[in-house]
């Protein structure tokens, strides 16, 4: 029968790195360009929008309507990403005080197992030649067998936890996937605004350039003086909500690959351990069996003097055979030995990849929660600036400004 081959080593898992903040415009320029037809749509609704507001009267209830709309470009959206951009870190955050995420979970079934494989571990006198040059499977290796059959309970314990840490972690990518999706979709509303605002300052800006050349230097002013103004808060204010945004959904990305990494260095983890415990087992069954048909010589040998006696030179040979075929088991002890040893180098690998992952992951919770502490100025603005003003009949102006389904 062919040598039992221990498992070839695991590969390293590598942690990602740790999302750094964003500014502003890089924030805006990693978003992908809108299609083409919205640029379009867009460009047409920016038209529109100066051209009512700069026909209307500076002083008018409607002309002060139409600028206050500005800010409430996106308003839905921005409420959503900083509700999802809080509840994220506040989460992340009470996971890492209390230590009781899916990630901790899984730490502690490993740190068990390895107590438990480091128990059960061959020592060199466990399989020492002097053990296997006279009696195959008796005395230190059939004790060290009976270990893995009073372990068995608390083998099956531990893999069974590290299966249900598995399952945490895929929830939790599950959730956060669902997360990542909603901000991807928020994103795109939040570039549209962004996209909608920057026209509107340009076409602003060359409006009241048209105006103070046509001598209308009062109605040029009122475009600078309120309507620029407006429209460079809000610009502001839609790029700080891009960035936090940006910050979270790669922040997620972020837990999201390492937790998917977790889990398969987990699973070669069980898997090696599987291995190890099987190979010990067919090890032991070697042993054993040499030694039955060891015994059943020497009874033969016994009852059998005379035939022994005339077939003495046949008898030596087959001696040597028989000799060499005990001292020769199925799986030898180096194979488990080996089988142990890529157990614990995955399992070192695992324990290098959490420290590494807890470190970028804290550098990235740190650098979201400024973005948020930076957003949330603008928010309580956007709170506090409702409209005081009575409802106009011509809203067709504000609707140019809705980017929201």
């Amino acid at each position: 029968m062919d040598k039992l081959q221990p498992p070839t080593p695991a590969e390293e898992i590598t942690p990602a790195e740790p999302v750094e903040q964003i500014s502003d415009d890089d924030a805006v320029s990693v978003l992908p360009d809108l299609p083409a037809e919205q640029q379009q749509e867009l460009e047409q609704r920016a038209d529109a929008w100066v051209d009512q507001v700069s026909g209307l009267n500076p002083h008018s209830q409607e002309f002060t309507a139409q600028v206050n709309a500005l800010g409430a470009v996106a308003r839905r959206t921005f409420e959503r990403t900083s509700q999802t951009s809080s509840r994220f870190m506040q989460q992340s955050l009470r996971e890492s005080k209390e230590k009781g995420n899916a990630q901790a979970s899984v730490a502690k079934s490993l740190s068990e197992l390895r107590t438990t494989m480091e128990d059960l571990a061959p020592k060199d006198e466990t399989f020492a030649e002097k053990a296997l040059g006279w009696l195959p499977g008796r005395n230190m290796a059939k004790r060290y067998f009976r270990n893995f059959e009073s372990n068995q309970d608390q083998l099956d314990e531990v893999l069974g936890a590290l299966s249900r840490g598995q399952e945490m972690l895929q929830k939790d990518n599950a959730e956060l996937s669902v997360e990542r999706r909603g901000l991807w979709e928020d994103l795109g509303a939040l570039q549209k605004a962004a996209y909608l605002l920057n026209l509107l300052d340009d076409r602003t800006v060359r409006r009241a350039e048209q105006l103070r050349a046509e001598g209308k230097a009062q109605d040029a002013d009122a475009m600078e003086r309120d309507v620029l103004f407006a429209v460079r808060q809000r610009r502001q204010d839609v790029a700080t909500q891009i960035a936090v945004t940006v910050q979270a959904y790669l922040s997620m990305g972020l837990i999201e690959d390492n937790n998917t990494k977790l889990q398969q260095g987990v699973e070669r983890a069980r898997t090696t351990t599987v291995t190890a415990l099987r190979t010990a087992v067919i090890t032991a069954q070697a042993l054993e069996n040499q030694k039955i048909v060891l015994d059943q010589i020497d009874a033969v040998n016994r009852t059998t003097d005379d035939l022994i006696g005339r077939t003495s030179q046949m008898l030596a040979d087959n001696s040597v055979k028989i000799q060499e075929q005990a001292a020769t088991s199925g799986v030898s002890p180096e194979t488990l030995q080996k089988a142990f040893d890529n157990l614990f180098t995955t399992m070192d690998g695992i324990d290098a990849f959490r420290t590494k992952a807890n470190e970028n992951f804290l550098s990235t919770v740190n650098s979201l929660e400024q973005q948020v502490q930076r957003a949330q100025p603008y928010i309580e603005r956007m709170q506090k600036e409702q409209p005081e003003h009575a409802e106009i009949e011509n809203a067709s102006a504000m609707d140019l400004l809705e980017i929201e389904d």
